[in-house]
């Protein structure tokens, strides 16, 4: 029997809760975009449209690029040249954030000379307009450099980035440099521009803004599970006596390398631990004390889990990380399946939630949260999410629905009717790999197995709309 059926988003005709479905097939190919496609791959950032803004570094080169997505997952032909742009300099490691005017700051290591790897030796800051050209007022031409050398490992928390109230933070292992708007040194911050964080070159450090405006500087001094620091300044590089022994914290609690962290909106420390023992997160008071209320053990969800990216949205922690094949050495070759997970704050996953493993996704560094959707960013693709939503009614969805039925379940032949002229149909297995194009109506399904696909609808007309499959 034909059913007349509205296809809407998938995440409009589910029911409830906000676990993820599937990966957004209407998003880049079957929900991953790899305009990257290399492994120095690195950070994203998300406007207030949905677009995306990426960077990759082409490996044994000179060629680092900054891209734009349209919120579809494609090349968005308005920045750049055709969605792209080539920085100056080769720059490994960029970490890539957005200011409120919508300026993009791209900050690596990399050398002005032109060498590659044997020659890395100064940080470089970019900024370039919404259009994807060199932001002339900042530095020379858009650039400025750090006064000293740079490094970095294969640790990609060796470098970091932050914008403090239109000021511009950059960091490497064991250096914080602060700019002013117009890309000069702010000599006004820490001592004449910069502050020691006492970190080294293999085990990197990461440094967080908290909600006052201060840095938390978190760093592994050596490989004695024992001898991390945690420091902290005030918002122009001077240290809060009272936090610790006159700023700083010593902490066992630090491991290597490190991971990921997040201040939360109660000033809490939320680190991922991994060491001899397993993997976990764990949450420190804004005086660095350990918090007893928050307990994870990453281990006891999924054997080796390790948390990468941490992001607190509406009162929970949403993770994403990986599988390593080693339960203390997160940095390793094989770090598949990728998982996705959220938490309460007593450190329980949420119910509504659950665990989701990726097999197909190699790795996951960053995370963007929306209220539908989880887009996360690996060292060569970035994958786009569907969470389930109640935000959206049913009457709402049918506004926004095109008409289009055909029979569902599905046994032989795909018998659609449209209002609107269909160019293809794709359909993809729940894992997001596509088993099937059809050019054209009435066509056989089937050699499918029995059970459930999603169908991209793709219209003449350039929309596009996602639609759950059974074949029976």
């Amino acid at each position: 029997m034909t059913k007349n059926l509205f296809l809407v988003l998938l995440l409009a005709v589910q029911t409830a809760f906000g676990q993820i479905i599937s990966k957004d097939f209407s998003f880049g190919s079957g929900g991953v975009s790899n305009v990257a496609n290399y492994t120095f791959a690195w950070t994203m950032t998300q406007d207030s449209d949905g677009n995306i803004y990426s960077s990759y570094s082409i490996p044994n080169s000179t060629e680092t690029f900054v891209y734009k997505l349209t919120a579809n997952g494609v090349l968005d032909s308005t920045f750049g040249n055709n969605g792209k742009i080539q920085l100056p300099y080769y720059t490994y490691q960029c970490q890539l954030k957005m200011q409120p005017d919508g300026k993009l700051v791209v900050f690596g290591y990399g050398n002005t000379n032109g060498g590659v790897s044997g020659s890395i030796s100064v940080g470089i800051v970019y900024r370039i307009l919404p259009n994807g050209q060199p932001d002339t007022t900042f530095g020379t031409n858009g650039i400025s450099t750090t006064p000293n050398g740079v490094g970095g490992d294969v640790n990609g928390r060796s470098v970091g980035l932050i914008l403090q109230n239109g000021k511009i933070i950059v960091y490497d292992a064991s250096t914080i440099y602060r700019f002013n708007a117009d890309g000069s040194i702010d000599t006004s911050f820490g001592n004449n521009g910069s502050v020691a964080t006492q970190g080294n070159f293999y085990y990197g450090a990461l440094v967080l803004l908290d909600n006052q405006s201060n840095l938390v500087c978190i760093t592994k001094i050596n490989s004695a599970y024992a001898n991390g620091i945690i420091k902290k300044f005030n918002p122009d590089g001077q240290a809060v006596t009272s936090f610790g022994n006159n700023g700083i914290l010593q902490s066992d609690l630090i491991f290597e390398p490190l991971g990921t962290a997040i201040i939360d909106s109660n000033n809490k420390i939320v680190i991922s631990k991994s060491n001899s023992t397993g993997n976990e997160i764990f949450r420190l008071n804004p005086d660095g004390t350990l918090d007893n209320t928050f307990n994870c053990a990453l281990s006891t969800i999924y054997p080796n889990a390790l948390a990468k990216s941490i992001i607190e949205k509406d009162g929970y922690y949403y993770i994403g990380g990986n599988q390593s094949s080693h339960p203390y050495i997160p940095y390793s070759s094989d770090e598949s399946p990728t998982f996705f997970t959220k938490l309460t704050q007593s450190g329980s996953i949420a119910p509504d939630f659950g665990y989701y493993p990726d097999s197909s996704f190699v790795s996951v560094e960053e995370m963007v949260v929306n209220n539908n959707s989880i887009i996360s960013n690996g060292n060569a693709a970035i994958v786009k999410y569907l969470l389930n939503t109640t935000t959206l009614s049913t009457a709402e969805a049918t506004k926004t629905s095109i008409d289009i039925s055909f029979e569902n379940p599905v046994k032989q032949n795909l018998i659609y009717k449209s209002k609107e002229k269909v160019s293809k149909i794709e359909i993809y297995s729940v894992d997001g790999k596509i088993v099937k194009t059809l050019k054209d109506n009435n066509t056989g399904v089937s050699e499918l197995l029995k059970g459930i696909y999603f169908a991209k609808i793709n219209f003449e007309n350039g929309k596009t709309v996602v639609k759950k499959l059974m074949k029976n």
